[in-house]
């Protein structure tokens, strides 16, 4: 049996909305790994599930450690739209207005929870309508490139 932090794994799903016309992230962690960082980053308080203020600190870890660029390298700017614990996770929200995207490909970086979690794997769906592209991030990944596929 797994115990809760050999799970080294966080997931980050993108999605088009387009009823919103909103570029919606969630990220999902596990509380034990989120508090782990809380903990070796020296902030307190580092209970997540009690404290709201241990949830904004980690969630603001998650929006410099999670990126979207241009294609030509400028960070996109994601408005974090807060965060909530559910089922043993914590799970963190982002969005951007998705006419305030340039183009139709864009650069993902997730290197959340990579430099004090060995062997983290971050992984990334991005959701286009019924298509789903899937990106795996580890330690020394570089960026990825999404291409928002033709209709």
């Amino acid at each position: 049996m797994l115990s809760a932090h050999e799970q080294k794994a966080s997931l980050s799903d993108v999605f088009f909305n387009e009823r919103t016309g909103n570029l919606e992230i969630a990220h999902r962690i596990s509380i034990h790994d989120a508090e782990h960082v809380l903990r070796q980053t020296g902030q307190k308080p580092a209970d997540l599930i009690d404290s709201e203020k241990a949830q904004s600190l980690f969630a603001e870890y998650v929006t410099k450690e999670f990126i979207l660029k241009t294609a030509d390298g400028s960070e996109i700017e994601l408005t974090l739209v807060g965060q909530e614990i559910d089922d043993g996770h914590l799970w963190i929200y982002e969005e951007i207005a998705i006419v305030e995207l340039p183009g139709k490909a864009f650069l993902i970086h997730n290197s959340i929870l990579h430099d004090e979690v060995d062997q983290q794997t971050n992984t990334v769906n991005v959701r286009f309508g019924s298509r789903v592209s899937t990106f795996v991030f580890r330690p020394g990944s570089e960026a990825e490139l999404y291409e928002q596929p033709e209709n």
